[in-house]
Parts: C-alpha cells; sequence; structure tokens
C-alpha cells in the first residue's frame, strides 16, 4: 500500500506548528530591563566620574572629558560589536550575560579603585 504524498505534507504541516518558538516577546523583558539598568548605573556613574577623576586622579578637566568621552564613545558603539557575536557565534543570551558581568567587574574594579588608597595615584 503507498502512502499519499497529500497525507506526508499533512504531517509535515502539523510537525511544523507542534514545535515551539524559542524568543521573541516573552524575553524581551528581560533584555529590555537588563540593558536599561546598565545604563540607568552608566549615566549614574557618568555625573560623578569626572570629579573622581579630577580629584583623586590629578586629571585635567580636559584630560578628564577625553576619558569621559572614549568611556560614553566605547560604551555606546559595543552593541554592534555584541550584535555581531550574538549573530555570528555565541547566541544573545551569553552575549547579554557577558556584557552584563563585564559592564559589573568594571564597576566593581572603580569601587575598588575609590575603597582602596593604595589603588590611587599619590
Amino acid at each position: 500500500m503507498e502512502k499519499n504524498p497529500c497525507d506526508q505534507m499533512k504531517h509535515g504541516e502539523e510537525e511544523k506548528h507542534l514545535t515551539t518558538k524559542l524568543g521573541g516577546l516573552k524575553t524581551m523583558p528581560f533584555v529590555i530591563s537588563t540593558e536599561t539598568f546598565e545604563k540607568v548605573a552608566s549615566f549614574g556613574l557618568h555625573a560623578n566620574m569626572i570629579l573622581y577623576l579630577i580629584n583623586e586622579y590629578h586629571m585635567s578637566n580636559a584630560k578628564g572629558a577625553n576619558v569621559l568621552f572614549l568611556w560614553s564613545a566605547i560604551s555606546n558603539f559595543m552593541p554592534i560589536l555584541g550584535a555581531f557575536l550574538s549573530d555570528s557565534f555565541l547566541g544573545r543570551f551569553r552575549v547579554i550575560a557577558l556584557g552584563t558581568f563585564v559592564s559589573l567587574l568594571g564597576m566593581s574594579l572603580l569601587w575598588l579603585t575609590a575603597a582602596l588608597p593604595q589603588a590611587t595615584p599619590p
């Protein structure tokens, strides 16, 4: 007894509908909230960082502003690198987790330079 090609097509269509779709709108709140909190932390640091660079690291206003400009520029253009890594190699959640960890590590190191007097220049 031969199988009808229409029956095979129907079975294939049912198989497609039974597979679950990952990601989509279910994951967007995680992505948006992570990026929002990271931006809020970055803006909070930006306001106080110029005073910290001038008073503790003895930088001039111009040099401190240049450091903050470069930091802001790199922070704002890193999503392009993250998008490439996410799409090509790692996947979006690994890249978001990696970016969040690197941001936390940088802020923690900055906090340590403020907490430990040996970490600041004389």
